[in-house]
């Protein structure tokens, strides 16, 4: 590889990295490229980019940036899942994936300024991802209308009852 051709790959990072607030960051070394390719098509299904990266190369990338604490996680062949906006969707997918793959080693992560190891990210997939909590938000906040949906249905159904049992009784 040239120095230009560096040069560019150095740009390509760090036009990658750039507003990311998380990072996910696995060893791939005896990973199967079948495997690898799997795992790739899980993390854009979720809109997430993963790359398998040049240690080095990403290291100047990231000097002078917030994901500069990443540097000291980039050793041997390293792997980079991120999102923008949306920290927990990478390491779900990176750690159910490393359940099945033994050899998919999640080496630590980086989110909102904070430095994460394995556990971490482990933590991290545990939470509740962005969407699920927006459905939750939507249903705390359409719980009373669909309660008071409810009472008046059941109210104009026990009005009815009255009625027809009314009729019935006149009828007879």
């Amino acid at each position: 590889m040239n120095r230009g051709e560096k040069i560019a790959l150095i740009e390509s990072y760090k036009a990658l990295f750039s507003g990311m607030e998380a990072v996910v960051i696995a060893d791939t070394s005896g990973v199967s490229v079948n495997a690898i390719n799997e795992v790739r098509t899980k993390f854009r299904a979720e809109g997430v980019s993963f790359r398998v990266i040049k240690n080095t190369l990403a290291k100047q990338a990231l000097v002078g940036t917030d994901l500069e604490p990443v540097c000291a996680k980039f050793q041997g062949p390293v792997a980079v899942a991120l999102k923008k906006g949306d920290p927990v969707s990478p390491a779900k997918i990176a750690v159910a994936f490393a359940k099945d793959n033994p050899k998919f080693e999640i080496k630590g992560g980086f989110v909102s300024g904070s430095l994460l190891d394995t556990a971490g990210v482990e933590s991290l997939a545990k939470m509740k991802g962005r969407d699920e909590l927006r459905a939750e938000l939507l249903s705390i906040f359409k719980a009373p209308q669909t309660q008071f949906a409810g009472i008046c249905n059941t109210m104009v159904t026990q009005i009815l009852g009255l009625i027809k049992a009314r009729a019935d009784k006149l009828e007879a």
